[in-house]
C-alpha cells in the first residue's frame, strides 16, 4: 500500500498508512521503514527523506539499504559531496558500504563531465573499503568509453574486467564488444574478441549475437561474422530486427551488398522470421548499392520493399534520392517525390540537401537555386551550412563568381556560420576566376569574423591558387604561414609547389621544399618544424621533380646533391632507379623517363631505394 502511494506521488497517504500500522501494534521492521524512505525519494521530497532517516536512526531501523536509498537520492539531486558524506557516516555507524553503494557513485561520476576524471579515485576507494568491482561496475565504466576516451581510461577499464573474480556473463560480453566498437581501435577490438571468445562463455541471446556480429564486422572478420550467424540459426535462436540489422550492416559495410540482399530474401521466405524485416534493414542494402552507384539494383530493392509492403521511412526516400545524385540521374527525382507524397511523407532538410547536391554535381545550378526557393516557400525550411556549401561548390564548378558571392552573403545574413569547408570552396571559386587576392582576403576576413583557424585543405587551395597564377613566392609565403600556425601540409601542397618551382627554374627552391618534406638537412629555413614533414609525399612527384631538374645543367647539379644527401640521411626514401641514373648521367634520359611516366600513369614499378 505504501509503494502504491509512492507511485501515485501521494506521500501523505504513505505516511498515514505507516502511522495506522504503528497504532495497530504490529511489529515494525527496517523493511517497512525503508519503504517509507523510498516513498519520500520517489516523491522527490529530499528534505522529508533526510528527516525520516533521522527518525530511522533514532528508532534503530537504519541499515545499508537505507543509506543506499538516500545516497541515490542525493546523487540524483547532484549532491556528490553529501552522498560521499553519507558513505563516511555509514562507516561510522559500523555499516559496510557494498557494491550498490559504490556503483551508484561511480555511475554519477561518469555521467557528469566535470567529475568524470575522478572515477578512478572512486574505484580506489571502493577497493580500499574491501568491496570488489563487479559486472555492474564494469558495465558502467564501459558505457563511458568512446573514440575520445584516453588510453588510461581504456586500459584501466579493460584491466578491471580481466581481474574481475566473477565469471564474465553474456551481458557484460556484449557491453565489452560494443565499447570496443565505439572506441574505434581495430587492434584492441581484435585482441578483446580473441580473449573473450577463448573463454567458456556460451552465448544464448540474440542481442549478444548481434553485438558480436557488429564487432566482427568492424574488425573486417567476415569469416567470424558468418560463423556467429550460422551458429545462432543452427541453434534455432530467433533473431530480432536489431540482430538482423547488425548482420546486414556488417555484410554491406564489408563490400557485399549482393550477399546482404540475398540474406534478406532468405529470411523473407522463413515463416519464423515474418515481421522481422523492416525499412532500416533494407536501407542498409540500398545504401550499399548506392555507394557502388548501382542504380539498377537500388530500384530492384525498392520495388521489393513495395511488393512486401514494408513501411517506408524518410530515410528510405532520401537514400533513393542520394542514388540519383551520385549516379547523375536527376531525371528519376520527380517519381520519388511523387511516391513520397502518396506515402504522406514530407521532405526534410536532408531531402532537399541531397537533391541540391545532385543538381550541383550535374552542373544544373539554376535548378539548385529554384529548389532552395521552393524549400523556403513550400516546406518552410531554412538552408543549413551543408546546403550553402553545396551551392557554393556548384558555383565554383561552373565558375559563377557573382552567384557564389551572393550565396555567401545570404549565408551570413541567415546567421549560418561558415566552416573551413566553406573557406576551401570559396578559395576554389576565386582561384578559377583568377582572383587570387580576393581569395586571400576572404579567408582572412571570414577567419577573423567567425574565429576560424584555416586547416590544411584551405591552405592547399590557397597554394593551388598561387601556383595556377604562377605566384611561386606567394605560395611559399603561404607555406611559411602554415608553419607558423602549426598546420601540417599535405602531399598535394608540396606537389603543386614543387611542380611550379621546377617550371620556373627555381631549382634551389624545389630542392629546399623536397628536403623540408622529407626531413633532410638543407631545407628552406622555415621548414625546420616537425610538422613540416610529409613522409607520404608522392613518390611520383619526387621522381618527376628530380627528372625535370635533371633536364637542365643547373638543375641537374642541384638534383645530384639532393640524391647524395638523401642516401646518407634517408636511405629508405624510394626514388625511381631510372631517375637516379638520369641524374648521375648528367640529365641524359630525362625526357624518356617523363614520356614513360606519362604512358604508364602514376603507378610505381619495381625499383630500389635511393
Amino acid at each position: 500500500m505504501i509503494r502504491n502511494c509512492a507511485v501515485e506521488h501521494n506521500l501523505e497517504g504513505a505516511m498515514n498508512i505507516f502511522e495506522s500500522l504503528k497504532k495497530s501494534g504490529a511489529e515494525l521492521n527496517s523493511v517497512v521503514y525503508n519503504t517509507v524512505l523510498d516513498a519520500c525519494v520517489e516523491c522527490a521530497e529530499l528534505e522529508k527523506a533526510q528527516r525520516w532517516m533521522e527518525q530511522m536512526k533514532k528508532d534503530g531501523m537504519s541499515d545499508v539499504v537505507s543509506y543506499n536509498t538516500l545516497i541515490k537520492a542525493q546523487l540524483q539531486a547532484g549532491n556528490m559531496k553529501k552522498a560521499k558524506a553519507l558513505v563516511e557516516e555509514m562507516k561510522a555507524e559500523q555499516l559496510q558500504p557494498n557494491c550498490i553503494t559504490f556503483n551508484e557513485i561511480v555511475n554519477a561520476t561518469v555521467s557528469d563531465k566535470k567529475l568524470r576524471s575522478e572515477v578512478w579515485s572512486v574505484i580506489q576507494e571502493m577497493q580500499a573499503a574491501g568491496v570488489k568491482p563487479n559486472q555492474v561496475t564494469c558495465s558502467i565504466l564501459l558505457k563511458n568509453l568512446n573514440s575520445s576516451s584516453s588510453e588510461v581510461d581504456i586500459d584501466q577499464t579493460m584491466s578491471l574486467i580481466n581481474g574481475m573474480e566473477e565469471q564474465l556473463d553474456e551481458v557484460l560480453l556484449s557491453s565489452v564488444v560494443e565499447a570496443c566498437v565505439r572506441i574505434g581501435k581495430p587492434d584492441l577490438l581484435n585482441t578483446k574478441l580473441r580473449q573473450l571468445m577463448s573463454g567458456d562463455i556460451k552465448v544464448n541471446g540474440s542481442h549478444t549475437f548481434g553485438s558480436l556480429i557488429k564487432a566482427y564486422g568492424h574488425a573486417h572478420d567476415m569469416k567470424s561474422v558468418w560463423r556467429c550467424w550460422k551458429e545462432m540459426r543452427t541453434r534455432h535462436i530467433k533473431p530480432t530486427s536489431i540482430t538482423v540489422g547488425c548482420m546486414i550492416e556488417a555484410v554491406v559495410s564489408n563490400g557485399d551488398p549482393d550477399g546482404a540482399w540475398h540474406l534478406i530474401q532468405e529470411l523473407g521466405e522463413d515463416p519464423s522470421c515474418k515481421g522481422i524485416l523492416n525499412a532500416v534493414i533494407y536501407c542498409s542494402v540500398l545504401k550499399g548499392f548506392t555507394r557502388e552507384k548501382n542504380a539498377a539494383k537500388v530500384w530492384a530493392v525498392y520495388e521489393e520493399m513495395q511488393k512486401h509492403n514494408i513501411d517506408l521511412s524518410i530515410v528510405t526516400y532520401n537514400t533513393l534520392l542520394d542514388c540519383c545524385a551520385r549516379c547523375c540521374r536527376m531525371d528519376g527525382v520527380p517519381a520519388i517525390i511523387e511516391d513520397m507524397k502518396k506515402a504522406n511523407i514530407k521532405p526534410n532538410i536532408i531531402t532537399y540537401s541531397t537533391m541540391l547536391k545532385g543538381h550541383c554535381q550535374t552542373g544544373d545550378i539554376s535548378s539548385a537555386f529554384k529548389l532552395v526557393k521552393e524549400m523556403r516557400e513550400e516546406a518552410d525550411l531554412v538552408p543549413d551550412e551543408i546546403m550553402y556549401n553545396s551551392l557554393l561548390d556548384g558555383c565554383a564548378q561552373s565558375s559563377l563568381v557573382d552567384e557564389g558571392l551572393r550565396v555567401l552573403q545570404e549565408m551570413q545574413e541567415a546567421h549560418v556560420k561558415p566552416s573551413n569547408f566553406t573557406l576551401s570552396v570559396l578559395v576554389k571559386l576565386m582561384s578559377r576566376a583568377r582572383r587570387v587576392d580576393y581569395a586571400f582576403d576572404l579567408v582572412k576576413d571570414l577567419s577573423e569574423k567567425y574565429h576560424l583557424s584555416p586547416n590544411s585543405h584551405v591552405y592547399a587551395n590557397l597554394v593551388q591558387a598561387c601556383c595556377f597564377s604562377k605566384q611561386l613566392q606567394r605560395g611559399l609565403k603561404t607555406l611559411e604561414e602554415m608553419m607558423v600556425r602549426k598546420v601540417q601540409p599535405d602531399k598535394r601542397t608540396y606537389s603543386m609547389l614543387l611542380r611550379t618551382a621546377v617550371q620556373q627554374c627555381q631549382f634551389d627552391q624545389a630542392d629546399g621544399l623536397l628536403r623540408g618534406a622529407l626531413g633532410v638537412s638543407g631545407a628552406l629555413p622555415f621548414l625546420d618544424k616537425p610538422w613540416s614533414l610529409c613522409p607520404g609525399v608522392e613518390e611520383a612527384a619526387l621522381s618527376e621533380t628530380l627528372s625535370s631538374m635533371a633536364s637542365s645543367p643547373e638543375g641537374n647539379k642541384v638534383a645530384a646533391g639532393f640524391l647524395v644527401d638523401v642516401r646518407k640521411e634517408k636511405p629508405k626514401v624510394w626514388v625511381d632507379p631510372a631517375v637516379q641514373r638520369c641524374v648521375l648521367q648528367g640529365g641524359q634520359g630525362a625526357a624518356t623517363w617523363t614520356e614513360r611516366r606519362s604512358s604508364k600513369g602514376k603507378g610505381k614499378g619495381k625499383g630500389q631505394r635511393a
